[in-house]
């Protein structure tokens, strides 16, 4: 029998409606304990070492018969203060993937510098910003493909996101240059959400203390990166140092004999996979919605998102 695995990817988890940014893509506290409940009545849950040995050793068979893997993305305070106390509450372990850089250096990432400017700027507002902050720059000299044509490339809706949402999320993502989009969620995230940056990563994400309490409880962590950038659209040499910074950095909670990849933003290629698979890596995660099994590429497996489970949703039962 081929077995499926559900690998479930999570981010913000918190008591939304009382939280600074209730807008905020997130899961709240409550619906996550009853999607736990949920999950123990319907689901195995199995640990990632579990997963691991099922991949190498190519046997399945150790495995229950609906084995259920959660992940976490970004290593964000929630992660300690609610859904760790629940996994142990429920005897689930969670696997974690902190970015290195917001954790070392308390510097935010641009990938969340966007999440709370979409969470706290009105949306047709804010893409007419992005179209001002451009054409302020093209005056200065900087060479930038006309606003439209840019908002035809990038506002494609997805199952979860509008148009305009996807197209300020690309666009300071990865489709300008690092610098500019850098520079621009700066000037966008100090007009909308007006907080210093360290500040706010340090109340963002979890520290080391917290991390090293959760490995010691029993959770798994991994890496996810070091600046969470587009791996598969870095320079080799770039997207090695990067992969190579985060695994310094979290040697003390990551096997380098023996770790897994979490590619940010689900995004690799032929190189990422080729120099994690020669530095110890044994898995990799990325964010295709889609069942694990057997025949799955073990560098590329898929997962759900939480919104994919009940109470949430009903493509995974």
């Amino acid at each position: 029998m081929n077995k499926k695995i559900t690998i479930v990817m999570y981010h913000y988890v918190r008591d939304l409606k009382y939280s600074r940014y209730p807008q905020i893509k997130g899961l709240d506290v409550r619906l996550f304990e009853e999607q736990l409940q949920y999950i123990q009545k319907n689901f195995q849950p199995v640990t990632m070492e579990e997963v691991m040995a099922a991949y190498e050793n190519g046997d399945f068979s150790e495995l229950p018969e609906r084995p259920l893997l959660l992940t976490f993305d970004d290593g964000y305070i929630d992660h300690y203060t609610v859904v760790y106390p629940l996994l142990k509450k429920y005897g689930i372990q969670g696997s974690f993937f902190p970015n290195a850089k917001a954790v070392k250096e308390h510097k935010l990432l641009d990938v969340n510098k966007i999440h709370h400017i979409l969470a706290t700027a009105p949306l047709d507002e804010l893409v007419k910003a992005c179209f001002d902050l451009m054409n302020r720059y093209r005056k200065q000299g900087i060479e930038i493909p006309a606003n439209e044509e840019l908002y035809r490339e990038l506002a494609v809706p997805n199952r979860w996101d509008p148009g305009e949402v996807i197209f300020v999320k690309r666009l300071l993502q990865n489709r300008l240059s690092e610098d500019l989009r850098g520079q621009m969620a700066t000037e966008l995230f100090e007009r909308y959400v007006g907080m210093s940056e360290e500040v706010f990563a340090r109340e963002l994400y979890m520290n080391r203390d917290q991390i090293r309490c959760m490995k010691e409880g029993g959770m798994f962590f991994g890496l996810h990166g070091y600046d969470h950038y587009w791996l598969g659209k870095m320079p080799k040499e770039q997207m090695e140092q990067d992969i190579r910074k985060a695994l310094d950095y979290f040697s003390d909670v990551v096997d380098s004999e023996r770790w897994v990849m979490n590619y940010p933003y689900g995004n690799y290629n032929e190189d990422v996979v080729r120099f994690v698979r020669a530095n110890g890596c044994r898995l990799g995660l990325s964010v295709e919605a889609d069942y694990a099994d057997e025949a799955s590429d073990r560098f590329a497996l898929p997962r759900f998102d939480t919104n994919d489970l009940p109470p949430k949703g009903t493509r995974v039962v």
